[in-house]
């Protein structure tokens, strides 16, 4: 992130309400259209959204007003309702695949701990979750990995920085624990999820991924 990304983008923190243009041009001393340039790749990051009042353009931190909180098993509902919007759009909604998802997501929420199944809250629903673990041993690597199992978002409320905002506190919440590294899978074609992730300096690392198929 450049200098004035990150000065920008500390103007809008401070500015809960919204902030316009020309306020954050006069306080860093920059013309107009030098804020709108970053203010566009700051909104293409999902770090910041616009938000009309009246007549007037305000700019706001993305995923302002959302409440990031453990997941309890009452929310499995919610979870499993924002999943089948986000297969539905891709065309790709499977029964037997939400049966798996319910299982998975109730086990985690009995089982992990609680500040590593995460649910962003806004206005009362849940629009967006994230569900991780924390693995003690895998193949060649003796120490603690956080794993991203499971996120989605809403269709709805996709864009304003909610997947990132879950993303990073699960993060904040594995490193409190000791976590040193933090991994996620995801299949080669789907390039919104890999674009995510890179976006929070996730990297494609040197490991093979081998599977055997079972005749069950």
């Amino acid at each position: 992130m450049s200098e004035f990304e990150r000065e920008i983008l500390s103007l809008v923190k401070e500015s809960p309400e919204g902030i316009q243009v020309d306020e954050m041009a006069k306080e860093l001393n920059l013309v107009r259209q030098t804020v709108s340039k970053y203010l566009q790749i700051l909104k293409a990051k999902n770090l910041v959204m616009p938000k009309t009042a009246g007549r007037t353009k305000l700019w706001k931190e993305a995923g302002t007003g959302v409440e990031i909180r453990p997941l309890c098993l009452e929310n499995i509902k919610d979870i499993v309702r924002i999943e089948k919007r986000i297969e539905g759009k891709l065309g790709i909604f499977n029964e037997e695949r939400m049966e798996y998802l319910k299982e998975a997501t109730r086990y985690n929420i009995e089982h992990s701990d609680p500040i590593i199944s995460l649910g962003a809250e806004l206005e009362g629903n849940i629009v967006g979750f994230i569900i991780g673990e924390i693995r003690i041993w895998e193949f060649g690597i003796g120490e603690k990995t956080g794993w991203i199992r499971i996120l989605g978002v809403d269709p709805d409320y996709q864009r304003r920085g909610i997947g990132r905002k879950l993303g990073e506190t699960l993060l904040e919440h594995f490193e409190q624990r000791g976590v040193k590294r933090v991994r996620t899978m995801a299949v080669w074609y789907t390039g919104d999820l890999i674009s995510f992730f890179k976006s929070m300096d996730f990297n494609m690392l040197n490991t093979i991924q081998l599977e055997k198929r079972l005749n069950t």
